[in-house]
């Protein structure tokens, strides 16, 4: 059983000229999905790489630097937990950060049935949401009080094979999960998040201490325990890429 951690407390900021520091999150955990996480230094202007064959997601957390996303459609405030995703290479878009900032980048390899089922119904792109536009939605391996919210979800509501949603609980809560066989799921630590992540079960189960700025892959299978002890607080963005052609 394989989990993939990194500690955001570890990393020392190393800026360019330009006041940019960016890393790959777990470099080579995954053939298809990759992670990066950038750093801003206050007035710094980013220009991204644009992508024809890859889907593209942003998960800013603007509690923890604030920024300004601007694209073809829009100036977008990053004042909050906001998702955006870019319109492939068909729309050039620029991030500035109003004061230091961070966050991540997922990119996820798009394939010919990926494409096909793109050309029929797509998710409409460029896409931006804040935290508070997210439907929330129950499910049974959350706590009670345990706020659940969808980003990216359902059959056509995706990105690629991405989905993504938002988990809020605390006070000895958060979510108990059984394995799931066919979906891989990346977890990112929100600015107030101090809680622990067990994986798998039984003898074999490990626990490890996850806080704001972590990032961890739990490849598909193992069950898995994200929850916060009293006083404390699960707070945390899940990324999931089905392996499968049925993207559900």
């Amino acid at each position: 059983m394989n989990v993939y951690l990194y500690y955001d407390a570890s990393h020392v900021r190393d800026y360019n000229e330009a006041g940019v520091d960016v890393i790959e999150l777990l470099p080579g955990t995954h053939d298809e999905v990759r992670a990066f996480k950038y750093f801003m230094k206050a007035g710094s202007v980013l220009t991204p790489e644009l992508y024809a064959d890859r889907a593209v997601l942003y998960l800013f957390d603007g509690t923890k630097g604030a920024g300004i996303l601007k694209d073809g459609e829009a100036v977008r405030k990053l004042d909050t937990v906001c998702f955006y995703a870019p319109d492939y290479d068909r729309m050039p878009y620029t991030i500035q950060a109003v004061n230091d900032m961070e966050f991540i980048m997922v990119t996820a390899n798009m394939d010919s049935h990926d494409w096909e089922r793109a050309e029929d119904t797509r998710l409409h792109l460029p896409f931006f949401r804040t935290e508070a536009q997210c439907d929330r939605y129950d499910q049974n391996c959350k706590t009670p009080g345990t706020i659940s919210r969808t980003v990216l979800f359902g059959e056509f509501d995706r990105l690629s094979r991405l989905t993504m949603g938002i988990c809020e609980g605390g006070n000895c809560g958060g979510t108990v999960e059984k394995g799931h066989p066919e979906v891989h799921q990346w977890n990112y630590a929100l600015h107030d998040a101090d809680y622990q992540m067990t994986v798998g079960s039984g003898k074999e189960a490990r626990t490890y201490d996850r806080k704001a700025g972590d990032w961890d892959f739990i490849p598909a299978g193992p069950d898995h325990t994200l929850y916060a002890g009293s006083g404390k607080k699960v707070h945390y963005v899940w990324v999931e890429f089905n392996t499968t052609k049925r993207g559900k």
